[in-house]
């Protein structure tokens, strides 16, 4: 959307633009002085802008990468073959050689240091304390809670890494070893409850493109539970928790509760209306759900609904290649009443050729996309012209209100255990996903059920996540922090192995259909499923299109599902709980000797 952050002009270019070869030789060549950079707002503004900017970064960058590295788990799959190359990286099985594993790494660093750039000048310069002291202020917690976020990122891939809190000189170090992440964890932590007062609530703020109170609280929190949770750690490869994990439940119990209790934020009442709004290149600043989002430029940025949503090879909105996927596991798990299902993961692909020319038609059980994200879903459509263009412009959302309502429930579960406040929370979360006329069941019995005890709870939060978030690319962090990724990938792949041969013994097997039967709707483009989540047997139906669903009929078929099947995070070994991806030789070698793969088991 990028309304205000693409306001970096050229001067600004000359002023920060930071330039990196090396992972932490990020000098700065600016002919002009940090005194006269932060000499005036707008100057800093730009500066701040500068490192937002740096979200949006493309092939060598974290927008284009994030998807590769948090793939692979029981929602979020890559099907295609390792190819040395960002598959090997959603697989876990890249090498210290592997193609696309530099760029992120160096992106990440680019952008630590732009924020440095500013944490270090603001504070000196004399917008601090003059007449714009309160915006100077804001500015400086802008860059805190970006380092925050980017510094998570590098641990959530890597583990323990290099912690560098100045910006670079030219009598700095460049050579960093690495850090202990519950060091740098505990560092950010402090560092965002310093700077939360700084930063205005989105109701001020009035955009979703800069971080707000909620943000950081929210982030904060998210800090902590990863801190808190489970994680490979380097050298000695056990899976463990942070050293005083107990203590950073309480810190995410607290920040959620103040979110919660400040009343600035609420549901959007629509689920589908959240994701619609992106869409449209807008804000919903009645509901201020989204807390946080990437601001992509239309033309110029962002893979959102070409790299993941819904297939597409039309005219009418323009192609949409997929490389992410949505295991047919995932669509057969949801609740058949829950609206969410058919948001998150649908039965259809868009456009092919002939017959199907600019129509939708039944994906296939390996075609299934991140639905959240579609191509026809953008106003103004980028088809005609604009077809064969892969920045579609549309935002990605970091942060939803609702991560801030399960967060509080699972850290008051872990806290106090299933009470009230966290029954109450998980049932505002499933109002929404569920009609009215269903609460009774659905909400206020299931909810009941779930809490008889501190496990059965913890449980309901991990399902209700999958259901919430899925396509939004938390699984894996989530499943890592609660030690449960190898147990919920290789569940996964029991499933999809049972439905692709229609084997009675699947959880699910009620749902199933040997035969999809459709039709097109009035509008001659949209398809009106008959059987979404039960068997009509073979017969034909009048009205109705019977098209093959399981694979079962074709032996090939099934092999060619469980082909795909075995690429899913076939370098993941459970018992090593290998999910740390490796960095790259070159930065290794560019290193001093100070960095090694530590982390790889």
């Amino acid at each position: 959307m990028k309304k205000h952050l693409k306001f970096i002009v050229a001067i600004w270019l000359v002023l920060v633009t930071v330039s990196c070869e090396d992972y932490l030789k990020t000098n700065s060549n600016s002919s002009f002085s940090d005194e006269v950079t932060f000499s005036n707002v707008d100057f800093a503004t730009k500066a701040v802008y500068n490192v937002y900017d740096r979200l949006t970064d493309e092939y060598g960058g974290w927008a284009y990468m994030m998807f590769w590295f948090k793939c692979d788990n029981d929602i979020e799959t890559c099907f295609n073959a390792n190819a040395n190359n960002h598959n090997d990286i959603a697989h876990y099985a890249a090498t210290p050689s592997t193609m696309y594993l530099s760029q992120p790494w160096n992106a990440l660093y680019k952008a630590i240091e732009a924020a440095n750039i500013c944490i270090d000048a603001l504070p000196k310069s004399a917008i601090w304390t003059d007449e714009y002291a309160g915006e100077a202020h804001r500015l400086y917690g802008e860059a805190i809670t970006l380092r925050a976020y980017f510094y998570s990122e590098l641990i959530n891939l890597w583990g323990d890494v290099p912690f560098k809190l100045e910006a670079t000189t030219s009598d700095g170090e460049f050579y960093l070893p690495k850090t202990d992440r519950d060091e740098i964890y505990e560092y950010l932590i402090q560092d965002l409850k310093e700077i939360e007062d700084y930063i205005p609530w989105m109701s001020v703020t009035q955009t979703t493109e800069r971080v707000n109170r909620a943000y950081v609280k929210g982030l904060r929190a998210r800090l902590a539970l990863a801190y808190a949770g489970y994680s490979l750690r380097n050298g000695t490869f056990e899976t463990r928790r942070g050293r005083n994990w107990e203590d950073y439940y309480e810190i995410a119990l607290q920040e959620c509760k103040e979110v919660l209790e400040s009343g600035k934020h609420q549901l959007n009442p629509d689920f589908e209306n959240v994701f619609r709004t992106l869409h449209g290149y807008s804000m919903d600043m009645t509901h201020k759900e989204i807390l946080f989002e990437v601001a992509f430029g239309r033309l110029k940025s962002g893979p959102v609904g070409s790299d993941i949503g819904v297939y597409h090879n039309d005219t009418k909105y323009g192609k949409a290649n997929v490389r992410v996927r949505t295991p047919p596991s995932y669509y057969y798990t949801f609740d058949r009443k829950d609206i969410r299902r058919n948001v998150a993961c649908i039965l259809y692909n868009y456009a092919k050729t002939g017959a199907y020319l600019n129509k939708q038609y039944p994906a296939s059980l390996q075609g299934l996309g991140q639905s959240k994200f579609r191509r026809e879903w953008i106003v103004p459509s980028m088809g005609g012209d604009l077809s064969a263009s892969r920045y579609t412009g549309v935002n990605f959302p970091l942060m939803r209100y609702s991560d801030i309502i399960l967060m509080f429930a699972e850290a008051e579960n872990q806290v106090n255990g299933p009470t009230q406040a966290a029954k109450e929370a998980l049932s505002l979360i499933r109002e929404r996903a569920f009609p009215e006329d269903q609460w009774a069941s659905k909400v206020m019995n299931y909810v009941d059920s779930v809490s008889v005890s501190k496990e059965a709870f913890f449980n309901a939060i991990v399902d209700e996540r999958a259901f919430e978030f899925g396509g939004e690319f938390m699984r894996k962090v989530d499943l890592v922090r609660w030690n449960l990724l190898g147990t919920k990938i290789a569940q996964m792949k029991d499933d999809v192995r049972k439905i692709i041969t229609n084997d009675p013994t699947y959880r699910y097997h009620s749902k199933l259909q040997r035969y999809l039967f459709w039709k097109y709707k009035e509008d001659g483009e949209t398809m009106e499923i008959l059987n979404p989540d039960f068997d009509l047997g073979s017969a034909e139906i009048d009205g109705y299109t019977r098209t093959a669903w399981f694979p079962s009929s074709s032996a090939s078929s099934i092999n060619t599902m469980n082909g795909v099947l075995d690429r899913v995070a076939n370098g993941y070994d459970a018992a090593k709980n290998n999910h740390l991806a490796p960095i790259h030789e070159s930065d290794i070698n560019d290193s001093n000797g100070m960095l090694r793969n530590d982390q790889i088991p």
